[in-house]
């Protein structure tokens, strides 16, 4: 509730208990009463002038009935001994068309009246209404003393109030009951039918200040606090309504509606009156016709929904069974990929051997044909591209080794991984140096024992050590460094190169995978150096991780247990 409407609620509240705490009967309690009214038809303009609903018309006609309502008010208290029907009934019976008008624009505007089913409820709630409303209210009212028009107003305003419930039903056709101020419009009119219901069981027994006016009131007040909120402007808006749920309070109002007319007839004759068969029946036949068609409606809706669900998992089966034959077309079309690099790679191993070997025969310097600075150019370009290409076809075997499930081989032995690093890092040396990079090892002073294979570890320091210098810039820092860390060897490769993304540092191991920044810079490379490495790695019992360097660039940080798992000799799986 917003602060507005909040006050509103507040002083009408209070205005109420004061209108009580005045002498009964008397002008004080009048005016205050004609005020409270007032008011109300006031905060209803405010309302629309403040909130600025997208329709003012149905807040017109509440506007519109509170204001009739009022001059009945003024009427009644101006000539309360007037014989029915009095102005004032004009007034009063003016107010409820409208009343039910407004409900019907907001009803109409929220789109509800396309919802056949809601609408159906509805209707059956109000013909039970109406039959009770004419055997207790409005039958015993014509039939009652008096002369013909007092009975008929009567019985007139027993029917007001059945046609401003059947707009009020009418609403649980729409959303509107989700939203706050549609609440407040609920107790508006509730408290308009109760104070109406209770002076119809006993019109004699009225007099200003019974306790009926707090009802009259509070729905003055009511209608007030609704205009003044916000959420007005939403009650008529057309929206989007969920789907009707066969929900428990929808059972029991079919159940209370088709128990009513029984119910009744066993009153009446319980207070030994006339039965009113024809009109039972005639209401029965009704709301029995109509919660049938309610119940069809709802038994439809079920088999289509089971017809859907069938339908649902069909489909989901076909999508299963298509999914699996995918998979399997995908794993076969993988499984001849990894034979078909594996048959090329070797097959180009051979052809590069030779072209290696014959380049450096050609690159020997012979008596009797010296080769000039040109032609040894081109057969050292020669040879570091067939150099390359061979390191890229070992990868590819190994790789596909390791696809094949045939596991990496090991012979491992006592190492000192220092002395490995050192080896590494002196013969990449050359490579640092040409692209104008400093390549330095940092190591403990004593011995840092592993037991690896010598081979797999030299070929992991080698990719990680290569792979640095790839992706530093020149003038850049490359640093190994390897140390003791409790019962593991840690050796860590750190440059300051271009670095790498957090969410990439996972995938960097995968096998062909390539980061953002490797691509956009057009650096070269296969993807394959860094899945070896993880291979090696874990071939061992280790791990390998990646992560940014403080200052920028990478760092990879190796960590190898002082025992290896597996004893010398045999062959380690590598998934």
């Amino acid at each position: 509730m917003t602060r507005r409407s909040g006050a509103y609620l507040a002083v009408g509240v209070a205005l109420t208990a004061a209108y009580f705490a005045l002498p009964r009967g008397g002008d004080a309690q009048s005016v205050l009463y004609d005020t409270i009214g007032g008011a109300t038809v006031v905060a209803i303009l405010a309302g629309i002038r403040l909130n600025r609903p997208a329709t003012a018309v149905p807040w017109m006609l509440f506007a519109a009935a509170n204001a009739v309502f009022v001059v009945g008010d003024v009427l009644y208290d101006v000539y309360p001994a007037a014989p029915s029907p009095s102005t004032a009934d004009c007034f009063y019976l003016s107010g409820y068309p409208l009343l039910a008008a407004g409900l019907l624009v907001l009803i109409v505007r929220s789109g509800g009246h396309h919802r056949a089913a809601a609408v159906g409820e509805a209707a059956v709630a109000t013909f039970a209404f109406a039959l009770i409303q004419w055997v207790f209210v409005m039958h015993p009212a014509l039939m009652g003393p008096g002369t013909e028009g007092a009975r008929a107003v009567a019985a007139t305003y027993a029917a007001g109030d059945v046609v401003l419930l059947a707009g009020f039903a009418g609403f649980s056709a729409s959303s509107a009951w989700r939203r706050p101020a549609f609440l407040f419009l609920i107790a508006a009119v509730a408290f308009l039918l109760v104070g109406d219901e209770a002076n119809s069981l006993a019109p004699q027994a009225y007099s200003q200040g019974a306790w009926v006016d707090s009802m009259w009131l509070m729905s003055y007040v009511m209608f007030g606090v609704t205009a003044l909120h916000p959420g007005m402007r939403e009650i008529g808006e057309p929206r989007r309504t969920p789907a009707l749920r066969v929900s428990t309070w929808r059972i029991t109002l079919l159940t209370l509606a088709i128990l009513t007319p029984a119910g009744v007839l066993l009153t009446q004759w319980v207070r030994g009156g006339n039965l009113e068969v024809p009109a039972v029946v005639a209401a029965m036949v009704l709301i029995v016709a109509l919660v049938v068609w309610r119940l069809t409606g709802i038994l439809r809706a079920l088999e289509r929904l089971r017809v859907r669900e069938r339908a649902a998992r069909t489909e989901a089966q076909e999508s299963r069974e298509r999914l699996q034959e995918q998979n399997e077309r995908l794993r076969e079309a993988d499984r001849l990929k990894d034979e078909f690099v594996a048959l090329i790679s070797h097959d180009l191993r051979t052809p590069l051997t030779s072209i290696i070997g014959y380049t450096e025969l050609a690159r020997e310097e012979v008596p009797d044909a010296p080769l000039d600075d040109e032609r040894r150019g081109y057969l050292e370009v020669v040879a570091r591209s067939a150099e390359r290409l061979l390191r890229l076809v070992d990868d590819l075997l190994f790789v596909a080794r390791l696809q094949a499930g045939k596991g990496l081989d090991l012979t491992v032995a006592d190492l000192d991984l220092a002395a490995v690093a050192e080896q590494a890092v002196r013969e990449a040396q050359p490579r640092a140096a040409g692209r104008d990079l400093e390549l330095r090892l940092s190591a403990d002073s004593r011995p840092v024992p592993v037991r690896a294979d010598r081979g797999r570890v030299f070929q992991l320091l080698d990719n990680l050590v290569a792979n640095a210098i790839k992706f530093t810039p020149p003038g850049g820092e490359i640093e190994v460094h390897v140390e003791h860390a409790g019962d593991s060897a840690v050796l860590e490769v750190r440059d300051t190169g271009i670095g790498l993304d957090p969410e990439e540092a996972e995938r960097l191991f995968d096998r062909f995978y390539r980061t953002t920044r490797a691509v956009e810079s057009q650096i070269p490379g296969t993807g394959l150096g860094l899945y070896i490495a993880r291979a090696i790695t874990e071939a061992h019992g280790g791990r390998i991780s990646a992560g940014a360097r403080r200052g920028g660039g990478t760092v990879f940080r190796i960590e190898l247990p002082t025992t290896s798992p597996h004893p010398a000799g045999e062959p380690e799986l590598v998934a």
